[in-house]
């Protein structure tokens, strides 16, 4: 019932969401293709044919780079307003582009996940009553630089005369409100957004623990510890619905960490069945084709789970994850015994060892593509 309800309550939420998005995306396409039909300065006269072709350009383009500039401006503003209220810096990604620090040392790596634009990952201070440390700041941090990116463009384009910088700072305005609305009105589609976050933080402080935890692993996870070094305690993320399952897939991650193939089997094949959120239900089909194939289950079992969803899935993924590269090297060379094509899933893997920004999971993959190689030879 409370998983139901929980869905109900979401599925209102994304609605009204999507409404509010649409609106506010129809507005700002009718406001800038409705300056085709005007002459530049508001003067009534027709554009010409080269006058719109002009301006279609600049629009088109003024789009392109107002687009990456809002990522880059959410995510700074998590950067900014996070470190203001004590987090500290550990990743900070644009597309797949990631600017990592390690060792008091900033250097680029390369990471995504799917439903997701850029990414600004802080580490929470530590903390004995986690329920006291700040988190609206960081996490509304996006939104309100959108919003202040959005208050100093939308002005300023409407008193300049020059047509490329009033319509780059139309746009990059425009955009900016569309991005603010998309990360603070609470959603969850791929996964929950900024605004749902906070919200469910507001009614339950059990919510602050359990995103505090979970900020807390990815933090030690790029600070060189393997799943299993992860103290715990920190894997309580409380009943809510949502961490019981990340609950349940971080413990088991603990289980594969430690080569520990038939419990962590058990796990992922739960959290296969759970749809409470799309992206972690196919990362545990993953897992759980792995496991299958480390534990000799019969061919049909892992032709079952390895269908077109789950094949589109890890190639999409397997660009920048490194799990996928190892998934696929069990499966090419213990299930489909091609020596070939496994050699090029080991490749790929190693070619992620310079690039790959959590260090303690890397080493955690390493391993495990060792273990794969050991049980072939």
């Amino acid at each position: 019932m409370e998983k139901k309800n929980e869905k109900k309550s979401g599925s209102k939420l994304k609605a009204i969401g999507m409404f509010l998005l649409a609106t506010a995306v129809c507005f700002a396409l009718g406001l800038l293709f409705g300056k085709l039909f005007g002459k530049p300065g508001g003067d009534g006269v027709q554009r010409t044919s080269g006058e719109k072709i002009a301006y279609l350009v600049t629009l088109f383009v003024s789009l392109f780079v107002s687009y990456i500039l809002t990522l880059i401006l959410h995510e700074g503003g998590h950067l900014v307003f996070g470190m203001a209220t004590g987090y500290e810096f550990l990743s900070f990604r644009v597309f797949s582009l990631t600017l990592v620090k390690k060792d008091g040392k900033f250097a680029w790596k390369r990471f995504s996940i799917k439903g997701t634009g850029g990414q600004c990952i802080l580490m929470p201070p530590e903390s004995d009553t986690p329920e006291k440390v700040p988190f609206f700041l960081y996490h509304a941090g996006g939104g309100f630089m959108n919003f202040i990116t959005a208050a100093i463009c939308l002005p300023i384009s409407g008193v300049i005369s020059s047509e490329i910088p009033r319509t780059f700072l139309l746009v990059l305005g425009l955009l900016s409100v569309i991005q603010g609305f998309v990360n603070l009105i609470p959603m969850k589609i791929q996964i929950p957004n900024d605004g749902y976050n906070i919200m469910m933080m507001l009614k339950d402080p059990a919510e602050k623990v359990a995103i505090y935890k979970s900020l807390r692993i990815n933090g030690l996870l790029y600070y060189g510890k393997t799943p299993s070094e992860i103290p715990e305690e920190l894997f309580d993320l409380g009943s809510n619905g949502f961490y019981k399952t990340v609950a349940k897939v971080l413990r088991a991650g603990v289980l594969l960490d430690r080569h520990e193939y038939a419990e962590a089997e058990v796990l992922y094949a739960e959290c296969a069945e759970d749809d409470t959120i799309k992206v972690y239900q196919l990362e545990s089909r993953c897992e759980l084709l792995f496991c299958k194939i480390m534990n000799g289950a019969p061919a049909e079992e892992i032709d079952d789970i390895y269908d077109k969803e789950l094949k589109n899935y890890i190639t999409a993924a397997g660009k920048t994850m490194i799990s996928k590269r190892r998934q696929m090297y069990a499966y090419q060379l213990l299930y489909k015994h091609d020596a070939e094509a496994a050699g090029k899933e080991y490749d790929a893997a190693m070619k992620m060892k310079q690039t790959y920004p959590a260090e303690g999971e890397l080493l955690s993959e390493l391993a495990l593509i060792e273990d794969v190689r050991q049980r072939a030879s």
